[in-house]
C-alpha cells in the first residue's frame, strides 16, 4: 500500500540513514545530448546531458565541480533539415560524484531557460 503525503507536506527521500526532502518539482527527460558548460565565463567544455528538465539537468563531465559553483549550460539540438535549436541557461551545481571515468553533476537552473520547453517537447 502506497502512502501519499498530506497536501502541503513535502515527500521525504531516504538515502542510507539520511532523510531529506525531495526537491525535484519538474519531470526529467532521459536523453543523450551533447552540451557545453562553462564553470569559468567563456571557457566552454564539452559534456553529455544525461537528463534534462525545465529547471535542471544531469551532466556527465570530465571534472569534479564543487557544490554551489555557478555554471552556464548550452544545449544544441540538431535535426535533419532544421536550424539548430540553441538554449542557454545558468545555474548552480547541486551535487557531483565520480562514476566510472567521469563525473555526474546535477545542476539546478536559476530560472527556466528561454526555449527549453520547446526543446523538451521536440526531444521526447
Amino acid at each position: 500500500m502506497a502512502l501519499n503525503p498530506a497536501p502541503g507536506t513535502q515527500k521525504t527521500t531516504t538515502t542510507g540513514s539520511i532523510k531529506r526532502p525531495n526537491r525535484r518539482i519538474t519531470a526529467r527527460i532521459a536523453c543523450r545530448l551533447s552540451v557545453s558548460y562553462a564553470a569559468t565565463p567563456g571557457e566552454w567544455r564539452p559534456a553529455t546531458a544525461m537528463d534534462l528538465s525545465r529547471l535542471g539537468c544531469r551532466l556527465r563531465t570530465g571534472e569534479d565541480l564543487p557544490r554551489d559553483k555557478k555554471v552556464a549550460v548550452r544545449v544544441e539540438f540538431r535535426m535533419a533539415d532544421e536550424p539548430v535549436l540553441t538554449v542557454d541557461g545558468a545555474g548552480k551545481v547541486m551535487w557531483s560524484r565520480l562514476e566510472g571515468l567521469s563525473y555526474q553533476t546535477g545542476i539546478q537552473f536559476d530560472s527556466e531557460p528561454v526555449g527549453l520547453s520547446d526543446l523538451l517537447g521536440i526531444a521526447r
